[in-house]
């Protein structure tokens, strides 16, 4: 999780820790001791990006907008015509409308989220509501694939957050991408290193030190930078280098083995590579950024108006790209603040979609037309939703409120067939009307995209329960 924050300016200490704090099992060498990736004929070499629309996007102000249902019901905001013929998306989505044919649209996916409190985010991201709670998706996969790529270092799985859209949803979104009975080695790569909190204490409270925090498996290696500095590449760079001559310096590095040799890798090979996004074409660049658009953020500090920040969302976008050109399996970015109740903490519908929508229908167009133009459409599949869709009626304030039954969902690439719809949802945009798509289905199709279960059947030391969970639901129809 690479995280851009605005409102810390981060001590040498929290802005970077490796090396001398303690190379142990659990620091980034210890990453790379949890079952690294050799060659496993079940690994597909496939990547998935998974934008995470946190807070719930609206199922008819994105690509089901209902224009003959009645007022208050259809889209608040028109519609736009497609590439393919008699669909149209909200109007808030031009972009992605001339690309559609490249587009699945899935428009009877149903969660079972009815908030956005991490046990609800849990189940939508392991695909089941089993108790104690499974590891995530990305857990499973780096379980199954190795934590790491067997040659660039590259972490299997990671995760991008913009830090600035609704610490509240973030939060839950973080604790729900963890491990769960894994070791925490399959915990996701996390450069910003807030993840997999540790749970409260149970004793009597001690005030202890911000640490406690951070990912048990990466507390050893956190990048912590301000939003104006996201631009800036080389403050991130200076950091991964002086990253990388604290192991030369380290006395335990004169001591290393492969996985420390590795651990130097990932810190001036292929990571530090991956966010030099000054090597990438000055127009590759300009169609991701999203940076002058400018977002209406939850207010839950009670301040006189809702909080106004600039979208990373491209820059988050074109890094994943680069991350899984270097050898990511699965990256999840978190793009949190899709709430938009106007009862006061949110934005309504209009304030909230007047930068959302842009933001994502431009960072989202460029990453389809980055990846096509490298060749890349059939090895990386782009997965989009939230945990949740928003209800049918709008409220009196000009709101939508949380709603499980039906939820809007987005993907291309991945070598799938391209230009449909899949599905159909009634005339109020309540229900499905045709077999809904479950998450069960699609973490099925996300593991199963970069997994090959008739090959894990053929090795008898798979664990019974991990080949359980790629197969707990059934790849979308329609996709292949």
């Amino acid at each position: 999780m690479f995280s851009i924050r605005e409102d810390r300016t981060p001590s040498r200490r929290a802005f970077l820790r490796v090396g001398a704090f303690g190379l142990g099992a659990l620091g980034l060498p210890g990453l790379l001791h949890g079952n690294p990736s050799v060659d496993k004929p079940w690994v597909r070499g496939k990547s998935v990006v998974w934008l995470w629309l946190g807070g719930g996007p609206p199922q008819t102000e994105t690509w089901d907008p209902k224009p003959d249902a009645p007022d208050g019901v259809r889209t608040m905001f028109g519609t736009v015509n497609t590439s393919l013929p008699g669909i149209a998306f909200g109007s808030h989505f031009p972009k992605l409308a001339e690309r559609a044919n490249r587009l699945v649209v899935v428009r009877s996916f149903q969660t079972p989220c009815k908030d956005h409190q991490e046990n609800w985010v849990r189940t939508m991201l392991t695909g089941t509501e089993a108790k104690p709670s499974p590891p995530s998706a990305g857990s499973v996969y780096s379980f199954l694939r190795g934590t790491n790529h067997p040659t660039t270092g590259v972490p299997s799985y990671i995760l991008l957050d913009s830090g600035n859209n609704g610490e509240f949803l973030q939060e839950h979104f973080l604790r729900g991408n963890t491990p769960g009975d894994l070791s925490d080695a399959y915990a996701p790569f996390n450069p910003a290193g807030v993840i997999t909190p540790r749970p409260k204490p149970t004793g009597p409270q001690r005030k202890v030190d911000d640490e406690a925090t951070f990912s048990p498996l990466l507390r050893n290696m956190e990048l912590r930078l301000p939003a104006e500095r996201w631009a800036e590449r080389r403050e991130l760079l200076k950091g991964l280098d002086a990253a990388a001559r604290s192991l030369e310096t380290d006395p335990a590095y004169a001591r290393h083995d492969a996985f420390r040799e590795q651990a130097y890798r990932v810190l001036k090979g292929s990571v530090a590579e991956a966010f030099q996004l000054d090597r990438e074409d000055a127009k590759t660049v300009e169609r991701y950024d999203t940076s002058d658009i400018t977002l209406t953020c939850p207010n839950f500090l009670n301040l006189p108006d809702f909080p106004r920040r600039p979208s990373m969302l491209g820059r988050q976008m074109l890094l994943a790209r680069r991350l899984c050109e270097a050898g990511a399996g699965l990256v999840m970015v978190e793009n949190c603040g899709w709430d938009f109740h106007n009862e006061g903490l949110n934005p309504g519908m209009q304030a909230g979609l007047e930068g959302f929508g842009p933001q994502l229908d431009r960072a989202v167009s460029a990453f389809l037309d980055d990846v096509q133009d490298r060749g890349l459409e059939d090895r990386i599949l782009l997965v989009v939703c939230g945990e949740m869709g928003r209800t049918p009626k709008i409220n009196p304030k000009g709101g939508r409120d949380h709603w499980p039954t039906l939820a809007p969902l987005l993907l291309a690439g991945g070598g799938f067939k391209m230009g449909q719809v899949i599905g159909k949802s009634d005339a109020q945009a309540s229900r499905p009307t045709t077999p809904p798509v479950t998450t069960a289905d699609l973490v099925s199709t996300v593991l199963q995209t970069l997994l090959d279960p008739t090959k894990l059947r053929l090795f008898p030391n798979i664990r019974a329960d991990m080949l359980r969970r790629i197969e707990q639901g059934t790849p979308i129809p329609g996709l292949s």
